[in-house]
């Protein structure tokens, strides 16, 4: 059954109750800083017991998306059929150039929206309003941002009557477009025993016919049924967070919302001149109130916000944060709020076959900073973890310089360093010393650290004696505990070499689906509310004066899809990746086709040029292929070439 007003003002009664006396389970034990200043310990882990209370609170909040929308039962097979059919219908519109599925995208990867702050209609008017999620949408009280539809058969038919949308000037004439391309017997299969059964009711109802197909399923799904580890124990943080910060007041039930309508800027406002469901209502108290949009599917669905103004999560959870809220996020709240909301995307869309790598050798299990006991020690690996985590921060501030953009260590490290193939430091101080080709000398783990802070951080170097030095190597070598050099998760993650050339325009569209949401639609990254211009970005930035220079190995074409492909989007792993090898690699080679600092002396690197990698942006080279085949391959001739000359 459909969710009633009554039910709704009922399950929000309850939930306030809830609320008013539950002060979450309890916190992560706060550390104490080198600095003297309060850190949260961002990869530390639940108890057991305190795990289990999480799960009960939170089903007693939210609970699984049911198999079936209200109304399913009734929709027959060619009801469905007629629907999907209509739904991709360029008919529809006036030019027949657009359908229900140019703005509501539901093919591929996409998750029912076309990634757009607002959507071009037939005739490329722009709309005033967000195109919302096809995806769950008939478990929502109602239809579009201010509840003017109660249902998706109302709704379905609105667009296509729009002038700025589709643009059709009257009912009658879509109905003969149908009729004329041979739509009517397929109306008479679906509707038997109707006089007339091609009609525009009809047609919404078989559209809302196939939107009830269109049920998403998700990890979290299988966590609120039972199964605690399907959520890792950042995502479980993250959802103590969301719950304890008092985001559930509005984003509860099976979708996380859908069922209420609230303000825009409760404590803080929002500059907007859409009134919202006062449009609808003209009562003064709905002015500004808008449906509070689902959370499934929601780091698939930007841009965010009504007006499709706030481009990326992070600001979009930040922001509403401080307007619903008056609640600054730090970074590592924020953070662990969106590692969360990773498990809310579909599995069917966010997923792709997993490149051919073993599993770690040895059990992942990364230690606790909660673990640490008192002590100058442990205080030293607490402010190596701090310094890695926002480095900008504690390193980037006038007059020090050694960080010399905005990323933090943590940006490319995934997890502070945890992750297995993510960049992870576990181990890495039994590797060093070691000969390393780019310097053609043994090199320490200082030196390599010193080498991020120029090329990746786009500083200068450390000096190895610093504290700062010392805290950090501290910090990996209590990570690096007794863990196997041999551990395949250390390394990174193993892939068939494409034997074309990367593509930046597919990478281009990929990037839209996958990686904007987050990262923005020019890579800008985005900074926290609360860091006021002068901490780390949570979400950083990939190419521009803020992002890693040329001379980073991230820079790199086949480096950065090996990452991509084993760690995004956020939440991705490396044996359930969200982007094929394929697309990993054209996205890749879009990121890095982007303008980025560059850095003086890099012709000194890797003084036996034979060994340079093949994939290095920058020259001189040694084999006389052209400098773009080694920006974007393909790769396969320089690496046979390679071989052959390399020194044995």
């Amino acid at each position: 059954m459909h969710y009633s007003a009554t039910v709704v003002v009922f399950a929000a009664s309850v939930l306030s109750l809830f609320l008013a006396a539950w002060k979450g389970p309890p916190a992560v034990a706060d550390s104490l800083s080198a600095a003297g200043q309060p850190m949260r310990s961002a990869d530390a882990v639940l108890a057991p017991r305190d795990e289990e209370l999480l799960h009960r609170q939170a089903a007693m909040i939210l609970s699984p998306l049911p198999e079936a929308m209200p109304g399913a039962e009734k929709d027959s097979p060619e009801l469905v059929a007629l629907g999907e059919k209509l739904f991709f219908e360029t008919a529809l519109s006036t030019n027949r150039t657009q359908s229900c599925n140019s703005c509501h995208r539901v093919d591929g990867s996409h998750a029912g929206v076309d990634n757009l702050p607002t959507s071009p209609g037939a005739m490329k008017k722009l709309g005033d309003r967000n195109a919302p999620t096809v995806l769950n949408a008939g478990f929502e009280i109602a239809q579009f941002w201010d509840g003017r539809s109660p249902d998706l058969a109302d709704q379905a038919k609105g667009p296509i009557l729009n002038p700025v949308e589709m643009g059709m000037p009257k009912a009658e004439e879509v109905m003969g477009r149908l009729e004329a391309a041979g739509y009517g017997p397929l109306f008479a299969k679906a509707f038997p025993g109707a006089a007339e059964p091609l009609t525009y009711d009809n047609l919404g109802l078989a559209i809302a016919a196939y939107e009830r197909t269109l049920v998403t399923h998700d990890r979290f799904d299988a966590y609120l049924k039972g199964d605690l580890g399907a959520l890792t124990s950042l995502e479980k943080r993250g959802l103590s967070e969301f719950m304890q910060t008092g985001c559930v007041r509005c984003h509860n039930g099976p979708t996380m919302g859908g069922l209420l309508f609230e303000k825009i800027g409760v404590v803080h406002p929002y500059d907007s001149k859409d009134e919202g469901r006062f449009t609808v209502t003209k009562r003064t108290e709905d002015r500004f109130v808008f449906k509070v949009p689902m959370l499934r599917n929601i780091t698939m669905t930007g841009p965010y916000y009504h007006d499709g103004r706030v481009a990326t999560l992070a600001e979009a959870v930040d922001r509403m944060a401080w307007l619903q809220l008056g609640v600054r996020l730090d970074n590592a709240r924020l953070d662990s709020m969106l590692r969360f909301m990773t498990a809310l995307a579909d599995e069917r869309r966010a997923s792709a076959p997993p490149a051919d790598s073993a599993p770690p050798a040895k059990p992942w299990t990364p230690p606790a900073l909660a673990d640490l006991g008192p002590g100058p020690d442990a205080e030293l690996v607490r402010y190596g973890y701090l310094l890695l985590t926002d480095t900008y921060q504690y390193l980037g501030k006038p007059g020090l310089g050694y960080s010399g953009n905005v990323l933090a260590c943590r940006s490319c490290h995934q997890e502070t360093g945890t992750k297995a193939y993510g960049l992870s430091w576990m181990g890495v101080t039994g590797r060093y010393p070691r000969f390393r080709a780019r310097e053609g000398r043994e090199s320490t783990l200082a030196e390599r650290i010193n080498g991020c802070m120029q090329r990746s951080l786009a500083g200068r170097p450390l000096p190895a004696d610093s504290l700062e030095m010392k805290a950090m190597i501290a910090y990996m070598g209590w990570l690096s505990g007794h863990t196997p050099k041999e551990n395949a998760g250390l390394l990174a993650v193993r892939f068939d070499l494409p034997a074309r050339a990367a593509d930046p325009a597919k990478g281009k569209e990929h990037y839209a689906v996958f990686c904007q949401n987050c990262h923005g639609a020019h890579g800008q990254g985005y900074q926290p509310m609360a860091a006021e211009g002068r901490g780390s970005y949570s979400v950083p930035p990939l190419w521009g004066a803020g992002a890693y220079n040329i001379g980073a190995g991230m820079a790199r074409l086949l480096t950065a899809t090996a990452f991509i492909q084993a760690n995004m989007p956020l939440g991705a792993q490396s044996g359930a990746p969200a982007l094929s090898v394929e697309e990993a690699y054209d996205v890749a080679a879009y990121v890095n086709s982007q303008a980025r600092p560059q850095m003086a002396g890099l012709e000194s690197d890797w003084p036996d040029k034979v060994t340079k990698p093949v994939d290095s942006p920058y020259g001189p080279y040694a084999d006389g292929f052209p400098p773009a085949q080694h920006r974007l391959g393909p790769f396969g001739p320089l690496k046979a070439w390679q071989a052959a000359h390399r020194k044995q």
